[in-house]
């Protein structure tokens, strides 16, 4: 069968450049007995929710472009004899966010009753303004993750205006879904852990997470609010309910606050299920700490959603934002309320964790165990360097995912579908963008140096010399344009001028470069980093094109590695320190000694073979500016060359790093080191560049390395 043939793209005229709508598509049928079984092929720009007789049944749109348009294959449940309706409730951005690259807005589907198409998407269909969410731009989560969403639940009583559906010209070249869908799982257990009285802050103009965190809170004994015995030990789902009421406790309270631990950090979709006596307007704010004494819901960005309540039961699951939390807190503004579960569903990526690494060492056990869930928490429709604040595809951070992953999950489909999504995001300037697929007003040049090392990695893992060879295009792009870069004077690379590159390496100081400014031309530095990095860059694709056949090709790349080492040891090779500086200044000697630049450089095969006993000294020694958790695996894995010598003194200093995070009771490995209070307390405590240990395990203690691509 050739899909959507028959279909058509709808959307609704004149919402075409609108930003954050929601528009439900409806089909109604009437069937006298259901088929064995209805499979649902579907499309749209940018998420789609379906619901069969007000079920919730699967959402989800696969991150794609509208160059490479993706398509969903759902099973539909719950269509019985007689009437049926299935809803879809399409969400369109319409704004440029880092996980979401504007396309043309519209959804397209088939369904199938057993093999037989069943429902297309026409001019048949009808379709409403969704009468609940709040339309147009509202709070910015974070200008990765995009809108935040307001839900009126006494909309759900209205009847929707439906007209009929217009048709939109997209194109049908889709495309079925490169990895497997999320498992949208059941309520999260959750255990009441606070729960007290609020009132809101005086001030004026607040959004709603500023309205959260800057509530007066007020603490109430156990069984205060809640007349359950054991008060703020409750756990829900809790099939009887508990009613919670203020009406006896304080005169000036705006309503009751109640915030919930799910034990370790998730990712999901908000849940609730609640019985208020009058319509309630309920404030949800998500973190993933109490350093506040509360989730931390606002530092310039937006962790709240509102949800207004309507008299009576509440049952709700919000299809499109996905949270990255452990804790969550409500401010329910009324005196009385009886809630049966607050949390949410958790949307896991399926994985197999049977290549399973254990020690006689319990804290390196716990440290492999916390990395796995580090990995997972991270990986939902491609990599993510975090789940609370951004769920962004980086190629630096992923390369780090990926490198675990091969060994931890057996997993190269997700790889895959990642490095193309990647690639995809190619620009003009042969460099990529700084997250795919997205559009965003600045890139780092050295992450899309590391996309060539992840091609080649990937290839070697998997043997799939098909993938690799149809990468090959971008990843020699992006060495041509590197090349093109080099100074003419040095023949090196320089940090980049304009304002839309951010030469950045690490959260380290001196390393961590500018965003969006510009140097003046006699402060622009010679760039020992991005050199290694464009040194590794050379070797990988001398590598591919080897591994492809390509010899001649192979050999004139490493030709021009040579040719780069011996350059950047003239240039940046300090004898008097016996390490290589990470930069140089016009006309003035070397300078920024640093753990990252030295190990880059082993790592690259760009340090001479008597120099580099030295250098790995002075790593073991750690003299220098230390190298942080997203790229400590430069500086483990040069050691660890010399493993009789120094594989100790790695795995020691891992047990310490990771263990000091497990002490503070991290259920996944922070961004860096300084935790919550990392960039002024926006710090991510889950970030899937800090699982290497997982690497290193299975590559090193167990020896487990590929002897051949495959």
């Amino acid at each position: 069968m050739k899909l959507f043939e028959n279909a058509s793209w709808l959307w609704k005229n004149g919402y075409n450049d609108a930003e954050n709508v929601y528009i439900d598509f409806y089909e109604t049928f009437t069937v006298d007995t259901p088929a064995d079984k209805y499979t649902m092929y579907i499309s749209a720009d940018a998420n789609y929710a379906v619901y069969v007789n007000g079920a919730l049944i699967n959402f989800g749109q696969f991150s794609d472009y509208e160059t490479y348009k993706v398509y969903d294959t759902i099973e539909l449940t719950g269509i019985v004899p007689g009437k049926n309706e299935i809803k879809v409730t399409v969400h369109c951005r319409n704004r440029n966010f880092s996980t979401y690259r504007i396309g043309k807005p519209g959804v397209i589907y088939e369904v199938y009753a057993d093999d037989a198409l069943f429902i297309i998407s026409s001019e048949e269909t009808m379709m409403a303004i969704n009468p609940c969410y709040k339309q147009g731009p509202v709070e910015i989560v974070t200008g990765q993750l995009g809108f935040t969403y307001h839900y009126d639940a006494t909309g759900e009583h209205a009847a929707p205006a439906l007209t009929p559906a217009d048709i939109t010209d997209k194109s049908k070249e889709l495309y079925p879904r490169p990895i497997k869908k999320l498992v949208i799982g059941e309520n999260q257990s959750s255990l009441l852990c606070a729960q007290g009285v609020f009132m809101d802050t005086r001030m004026e103009n607040l959004n709603i997470a500023q309205k959260m965190q800057y509530a007066f809170l007020s603490a109430r004994d156990q069984g205060t609010l809640c007349g359950h015995h054991g008060g703020s030990n409750v756990v829900f789902p809790n099939a009887d309910g508990i009613t919670f009421h203020c009406d006896h406790c304080d005169n000036i309270a705006d309503g009751m606050y109640l915030t919930f631990d799910l034990g370790l950090e998730s990712a999901g979709i908000f849940s609730i299920d609640i019985d208020v006596p009058e319509d309630t307007e309920i404030l949800i704010g998500w973190g993933e700490h109490l350093d506040d004494l509360r989730p931390r819901t606002w530092i310039g960005r937006c962790f709240a959603l509102r949800y207004k309540a309507h008299a009576g039961r509440n049952t709700f699951a919000g299809p499109f934002l996905r949270l990255g939390l452990r804790y969550l807190q409500l401010h329910i503004y009324s005196e009385r309320a009886t809630l049966y579960y607050a949390g949410i569903k958790p949307t896991d990526y399926p994985l197999d964790y049977t290549p399973y690494f254990k020690c006689a060492d319990h804290l390196h056990n716990k440290i492999y165990e916390v990395c796995l869930r580090t990995l997972q928490t991270c990986m939902h429709e491609h990599y993510e360097d975090c789940p609370w604040r951004e769920q962004s595809l980086y190629s630096m951070d992923s390369r780090n995912q990926m490198l675990c992953g091969y060994y931890t999950f057996g997993e190269t489909e997700f790889a895959k579908s990642s490095i193309r999504l990647m690639a995809l995001s190619l620009r003009e300037d042969g460099m990529l963008e700084l997250c795919s697929p997205a559009v965003v007003s600045i890139t780092i040049p050295s992450f899309s140096a590391i996309f060539v090392t992840q091609l080649q990695e990937y290839l070697l893992y998997s043997g799939d010399r098909a993938f690799a060879e149809e990468m090959m295009p971008t990843a020699r792009a992006i060495v041509a344009a590197f090349t093109a870069q080099l100074d003419n004077e040095k023949q090196l690379l320089k940090c980049r001028k304009e304002s839309k590159y951010w030469n950045f390496y690490e959260w380290q100081s001196g390393l961590d470069g500018h965003i969006g400014g510009s140097m003046e031309e006699d402060d622009r530095t010679y760039d020992a980093p991005m050199n290694a990095f464009f040194s590794l860059a050379l070797s990988s694709l001398a590598k591919l094109e080897a591994s492809l056949g390509n010899h001649t090709a192979s050999k004139a790349y490493l030709a021009q590695k040579a040719e780069l080492d011996a350059r950047i040891n003239a240039a940046f090779w300090d004898e008097a320190h016996g390490v290589y500086a990470s930069y140089i200044k016009k006309d003035t000697e070397p300078y920024h000694y640093a753990e990252l630049t030295n190990a880059l450089l082993v790592y690259a095969d760009a340090c001479p073979a008597d120099r580099e006993d030295r250098v790995l000294a002075a790593l073991a020694a750690k003299t220098m500016l230390p190298v942080t958790l997203s790229h400590s695996i430069f500086k483990y894995e040069s050691l660890l060359r010399r493993p009789t010598k120094y594989a100790k003194a790695v795995f020691d200093e891992i047990a310490d790093v990771f263990g000091r995070m497990l002490y503070n009771n991290a259920t996944t490995f922070y961004e860096t080191v300084d935790g919550a209070r990392a960039f002024s307390n926006a710090g991510s405590l889950c970030h899937g560049w800090s699982a290497i240990p997982t690497y290193l395990y299975h590559a090193y203690v167990l020896g487990l390395k590929p002897t051949a691509d495959g």
